[in-house]
């Protein structure tokens, strides 16, 4: 299989032998959504919460993304389900701020929005994570030094 990074205000769609992967994710949120049907997978890696609604820094902007980039491939919106990760709160003088929750529940609130449902979550707690996602059968593995590894 072959890995392909996404970045911090990246989105990527992929469909086939791909890994897609994103590392050391603290406060960001990373939103996976999959077509069942078509196997087709769009990764999201998402900074702040609020923003821009066109820019892929933030949830709103990078879902809205993905799905236009699903679809053009393909997807069906009816076959689409989604699944957040990340959203941790990495350092006790950020707490106040709450950008950790604030992306969770932002992309929470938009997936609702659009009628995709989430399907799986592992977010919050005070911890990084590695995420990575196998493009062909949507399978996401949350990794972390604290809690081992985890499959949504």
């Amino acid at each position: 299989m072959h890995e392909v990074r996404v970045g911090i205000g990246e989105v990527k769609v992929a469909q086939g032998d791909i890994i897609l992967s994103a590392y050391g994710v603290g406060s960001c949120v990373v939103i996976v959504l999959f077509d069942t049907a078509k196997r087709l997978c769009g990764f999201a890696h998402c900074l702040l919460p609020e923003g821009d609604a066109t820019s892929t820094k933030y949830p709103r902007g990078a879902i809205g993304e993905l799905l236009r980039q699903m679809i053009a491939k393909g997807a069906v919106h009816a076959d689409i389900v989604a699944k957040v990760i990340g959203g941790a709160t990495m350092f006790e003088g950020f707490a106040k701020h709450q950008i950790g929750k604030r992306n969770v529940l932002e992309a929470r609130k938009e997936c609702d929005r659009i009628n995709i449902p989430i399907i799986a979550e592992d977010v919050f707690g005070n911890w990084g994570r590695t995420i990575s996602c196998n493009a062909q059968t949507g399978e996401v593995i949350v990794r972390s030094f604290k809690h081992g590894s985890k499959v949504l």
